[in-house]
Parts: C-alpha cells; structure tokens; sequence
C-alpha cells in the first residue's frame, strides 16, 4: 500500500518494476544523496525498504560505498534478533553500526 500512495515519490508506477530495476532505483537515489554528502531521511529509507521488500522479498539490502559509489546491494534476510538490535541501536540514538553483521549478511 505504502508503495501506491508514495509512487510519485519514485518517478511513476512502480508495479511494474522488476526486481533487478528496482534495486538499481534505490541505488540510484543513494548514489545521488551520496555524491551531495548528504544522508537520507528517514521517509526516504522507508520508501526504499517498502520496494526493495515487496520486489525481492528480501528484509535488507545494505549497499556498501567504494572508491566514492554506492556499489550493487547485497540482499540478505537477517534475523529478526538482529533487526530489534538495530532498532534499539536507533532509537538509542547510536545509529546502525553495520559492521556487526555485515559478514554475516553479505
């Protein structure tokens, strides 16, 4: 639903996306926020999650930054143990912190 409401969002109709175009879409939008220096909102975040869910099925998608681009996601479905922690990590005002479980993910 959330895709339905916030499609203008994403430049159209995103229904008709496949899986592989929707990836390279959320990669797109945080190449670009990258190249500004700037970090996405949380709006933004949650759009990107809503796609990359309901595209890949996929609960994750951490898109790791080498020599200044934002490189093809790696898809994962992580633990919901390590999701809580993540959550606890923001809502403690501390951030991600991927490193914790990037290995295992990737």
């Amino acid at each position: 639903m959330r895709l339905l409401i916030r499609e203008a969002v994403f430049g159209g109709d995103v229904q008709g996306l496949r899986p592989r175009e929707a990836m390279e879409l959320a990669r797109g939008r945080l190449q670009a926020l990258h190249d500004r220096g700037q970090v996405p909102d949380q709006t933004m975040v949650d759009d990107l999650a809503a796609l990359i869910i309901a595209k890949t099925g996929a609960n994750a998608a951490l898109f790791p930054v080498h020599d200044g681009r934002v490189a093809e996601a790696r898809l994962t479905i992580l633990p919901e143990a390590i999701l809580a922690a993540v959550r606890t990590r923001f809502a403690e005002g501390r951030g991600s912190d991927t490193s914790a479980f990037w290995t295992r993910a990737a």
